[in-house]
């Protein structure tokens, strides 16, 4: 696996992009080989995947215009068409319209007490033949220091800005997912990082976006004193807020929890894991309690053969679309702020390989 770090300098986005297109081009051509391979496996042809780029990245061009300069200037820098630039971070958008296995993927946990810094987990699951990676830092035109983490080309994921707010990211499928035209969810994140300082802000961003996939970010804020989170459920059909419940836990796989969304929720309708993973996940939750982070991942193993794979390795027997695995596990320091990541899966963590990243 290749976890690569890239500082910017620059706020321009045409010049961070060809900055970040520049440095990792061969890197970033291998992401989009791979993602080549799974658009055709998922019975997407290349004259479909230019659409649904394009349609998006225009989208993206009314909605935050500095995000699509910034990928033409990574397509400008790695040498790619645009259009295959942008198809990176409209990843999701183009594989809602093929085969959904491969889209349940991510765990996220969350322990939001007001008076008390945040804690949480993510894992980060995707296919085994993902193994290029970047973790970006840059400042943004709103004058915040952001890091965020990505598959090499993609504008950002999951990630933490200097007001001390973070987000975690997991993907959803909906009824309504390919239905319209929209931006990418991936540069809703990213938008999101760069421009909230608070919960509030960080939703109204989120909820102004006309998205085409669905997705479910869960946002943390710490502002020295007082922690806030909710979770925002998007999808082409509408949006939700969810607050902690009970004592401050904020849990969630790939499917819906809004009451409403839910009716029309596509992957607990096919019978995916998601759910079974939530049950376990409000099990194991306690685990947020723990010393470290490294205490937070090894109560929070689960495995396919406990019936709840919060903790995934690849199944030799599934589809080669669907032999998903935990890649990256991810955490914040919201009192620094910084993102703290460390390759593997929770059963693998160990407290010498975090690696932490201010913003």
């Amino acid at each position: 696996m290749s976890l690569n770090i890239h500082v910017s300098t620059t706020t321009d986005p045409a010049g961070r992009g060809r900055e970040i297109g520049s440095r990792w081009r061969d890197r970033i051509q291998a992401t989009a080989r791979d993602y080549d391979w799974l658009f055709q496996a998922a019975g997407l042809d290349e004259p479909a995947v230019r659409r649904i780029a394009g349609e998006c990245l225009d989208a993206l061009h009314t909605w935050e215009p500095e995000l699509a300069t910034e990928i033409r200037g990574i397509a400008a820098g790695a040498g790619l068409p645009t259009w295959r630039a942008a198809a990176l971070t409209a990843r999701t958008e183009i594989l809602v319209r093929g085969k959904i296995a491969g889209l349940k993927e991510c765990t996220t946990a969350a322990l939001a007490v007001p008076d008390r810094p945040p804690r949480v987990l993510q894992t980060w699951d995707w296919i085994p033949q993902a193994e290029n990676f970047t973790i970006l830092r840059y400042t943004s035109t709103a004058g915040l220091g952001v890091v965020t983490f990505a598959e090499n080309g993609v504008v950002g994921k999951v990630g933490v800005n200097s007001a001390g707010l973070g987000v975690l990211f997991t993907l959803l499928c909906h009824s309504s997912d390919g239905t319209t035209t929209g931006v990418p969810v991936h540069a809703v994140v990213r938008r999101v990082l760069d421009n909230a300082t608070t919960v509030a802000q960080a939703i109204e961003t989120a909820r102004s976006a006309p998205v085409t996939a669905s997705a479910a970010l869960t946002v943390v804020t710490w502002n020295g004193g007082r922690c806030d989170a909710a979770v925002v459920e998007l999808s082409p059909a509408g949006s939700a807020e969810l607050r902690p419940v009970g004592d401050g836990y904020l849990l969630h796989t790939n499917h819906f929890l809004d009451p409403e969304l839910a009716t029309g929720d596509r992957l607990v309708a096919v019978g995916d894991d998601t759910v079974p993973r939530l049950a376990a996940l409000r099990r194991l939750s306690t685990a947020l309690t723990g010393a470290d982070r490294t205490a937070w991942a090894r109560g929070l193993v689960s495995h396919w053969e406990d019936g709840a794979p919060i903790c995934a390795h690849p199944r030799a027997d599934a589809d080669v679309t669907n032999r998903w695995e935990t890649k990256m596990m991810l955490t914040f320091d919201l009192t620094r702020p910084s993102l703290i990541v460390q390759e593997g899966k929770p059963c693998q963590v160990t407290e010498s390989r975090w690696l932490e990243f201010a913003a």
